[in-house]
């Protein structure tokens, strides 16, 4: 049978690169973005189109309006951050206003370039065309990552004081796991007893 305290060092020789790893790499401050579009919506507006003869083309119009909100989730400024679209929208709203690049590839692509995206910040667009198809979203990217697209969910706000709790006895449960680790861990290595 094998004594786990006959190779506590060993253990804890394993243990030490895993730690280390984690404080300088696993918990290092980097930038996270997603995407999401919280809603699309399409109104028929009753008011013909008309030529510039004042013929009437069709007796109804299409609004299309979609929302998009890009969020950098990290602890880290996400930098050159770009969305591109499949063609560049008939109208677009930003907000809040900051200032952007736009460049059309040659497949007409075309591209929206923020110079950077701070932690938590968000960007919210509204995109709108009229008697055409909205352009799809297909990639929104920075110079540190890939966005990942979300689903959003509404949920009811949860009181500030209810999450300083949670956040009290997360804090106090890990503290007791540390605790009880570093005791299991001399008790293995230097056989020590549990209680005095």
């Amino acid at each position: 049978m094998i004594n786990v305290a006959d190779y506590g060092k060993e253990i804890v020789s394993l243990l030490v690169p895993f730690v280390t790893w984690l404080l300088n790499v696993g918990i290092k401050p980097r930038a996270k973005l997603i995407w999401t579009s919280p809603h699309s919506f399409n109104f028929l507006i009753q008011e013909p189109l008309r030529d510039a003869q004042g013929t009437i083309l069709r007796p109804t119009q299409m609004v299309h309006t979609a929302s998009i909100k890009v969020i950098n989730t990290g602890r880290d400024t996400a930098h050159k951050v770009e969305l591109v679209f499949n063609w560049k929208p008939q109208y677009l709203n930003l907000w809040p206003v900051r200032s952007y690049e736009e460049r059309t590839d040659g497949d007409d692509r075309h591209m929206l370039i923020f110079e950077n995206l701070a932690p938590k910040e968000e960007l919210g667009l509204e995109i709108m065309s009229i008697n055409r198809d909205l352009p799809a979203l297909l990639q929104v990217r920075s110079a540190e990552c890939l966005a990942k697209n979300v689903r959003l969910m509404w949920f009811a706000s949860v009181a500030s004081w209810r999450i300083k709790i949670v956040r009290i006895l997360l804090l106090l449960g890990f503290s007791a796991a540390v605790y009880w680790t570093v005791t299991l861990l001399q008790f293995l290595v230097l056989k020590t007893p549990f209680y005095a």
